[in-house]
C-alpha cells in the first residue's frame, strides 16, 4: 500500500509538471509582479501579515515496531485526534525578519474494547523568528529559530506532548523553478533540528513540498514530511502516541487549493504515513486557509 501510494503521488506530480510545461496560464501584469515579489503563495510580501487557520483529523489502529513489524493495537484499539491550530507571521523589518507563532489545540482519544480515554488541551505553542538570509535567483534562503512552550497540564491521557521546553533551528529554501514556467510553480525544502530540554528527545525534521498553479486560482500541491525522533527512552505507547520519544515517521500529503483573491486561499487535502518505525500507522485529512493582510 505504501509503495502504491508513493508511486501514485510521483506519477501525478510528473503529469501535472508536463501539463504546466506545455500550457502556461496568461497572468495579468499586476498579478505577475506580486508573484515575482512573493514567489511562494505563503511567502509574505513586504509589510504583510499572514494568518493560517488549520484543522486536521488523524486516525491510527496499528503500528510498526523498531524493526518494521506491523501489529494492530490490542483489543481493537483506535487512536484519533482533531488538531485545530492558528499560524501567524508578522513583519518586524520589512520582509526580512518576521515573528512567527503557532497555537495548537488537541482533542485526543484512545479507545478499545475495554476502555476509552479522552483529553482536550493546548499543545506546544511555537514562538520564534524567521529571517530571510539570501535571495538566489527565484529562490529565498530563510532561517528560523523556534521555541516550543508547553501549554498543557499532562494530567489526563492521552497527553498533548512531552511537557518540556524545546528549541528548533530551521533552514528553508522557497521559491519557483523558471524552467517549469513563469511563476506557476513553487516549492519549499525545509530542514529542522529540534531539542527538548534537559535531556531529550532530539528530533530531525524535513519537508519537501511542490505546488503547481493549474489555473490562476486552482493550485495542486504534494508534500513529503519526515520526523525522526531520538531518545534514550524507546518505549512506545499505543494509548499515548504524543508521549513516544523514539520513533521515525514519513508521511505523504496531497492538497488542492483555490485562491479566491490574492489575499485569501483555501486548501484541503489528505495524508497517509508511508514509513514508520516504533510509531503508529496513521492517516487523515486537513483543511486550512491562507490570509494575507497589509
Amino acid at each position: 500500500m505504501k509503495t502504491r501510494l508513493s508511486l501514485f503521488l510521483l506519477c501525478f506530480s510528473f503529469g501535472i509538471l508536463a501539463a504546466q510545461h506545455s500550457n502556461q496560464p496568461d497572468l495579468p501584469a499586476d498579478t505577475l509582479n506580486t508573484q515575482k515579489e512573493r514567489l511562494n503563495p505563503w511567502q509574505q510580501a513586504s509589510g504583510e501579515f499572514l494568518f493560517s487557520p488549520f484543522v486536521s483529523h488523524y486516525r491510527a489502529t496499528s503500528f510498526r515496531d523498531a524493526n518494521g513489524n506491523k501489529s494492530d493495537f490490542a483489543d481493537n484499539g483506535k487512536y484519533t485526534n482533531y488538531n485545530p491550530r492558528l499560524f501567524v507571521a508578522a513583519p518586524l523589518i520589512s520582509d526580512k525578519l518576521n515573528v512567527i507563532a503557532s497555537i495548537p489545540y488537541f482533542f485526543n482519544r484512545y479507545e478499545n474494547s475495554n476502555s476509552s480515554d479522552y483529553n482536550a488541551d493546548f499543545g506546544d505553542i511555537e514562538l520564534g523568528l524567521r529571517l530571510h538570509l539570501a535571495k538566489m535567483g527565484d529562490n529565498y534562503l530563510m532561517g528560523s529559530l523556534i521555541s516550543y512552550i508547553p501549554a498543557y497540564s499532562n494530567t489526563t491521557q492521552p497527553v498533548a506532548g512531552y511537557d518540556l521546553f524545546g528549541l528548533e533551528t530551521r533552514l528553508a529554501l522557497v521559491g519557483s523553478l523558471k524552467f517549469l514556467g513563469d511563476y506557476n510553480n513553487f516549492h519549499k525544502v525545509e530542514l529542522g533540528l529540534r531539542y527538548f530540554f534537559p535531556n531529550d528527545p532530539t528530533q530531525l525534521r524535513f519537508l519537501l513540498s511542490e505546488g503547481f498553479r493549474v489555473t490562476d486560482q486552482l493550485i495542486l500541491m504534494g508534500e513529503f514530511e519526515g520526523l525522526f525522533s531520538y531518545s534514550k527512552n524507546d518505549d512506545f505507547f499505543t494509548n499515548n502516541l504524543q508521549n513516544t520519544e523514539e520513533y521515525k515517521i514519513i508521511k505523504a500529503t496531497f492538497n488542492v487549493g483555490y485562491e479566491f483573491t490574492p489575499e485569501f486561499a483555501l486548501y484541503a487535502g489528505a495524508f497517509h504515513d508511508v514509513y514508520n518505525r516504533n510509531a503508529a500507522i496513521g492517516h487523515g485529512f486537513q483543511v486550512f486557509s491562507v490570509i494575507k493582510l497589509n
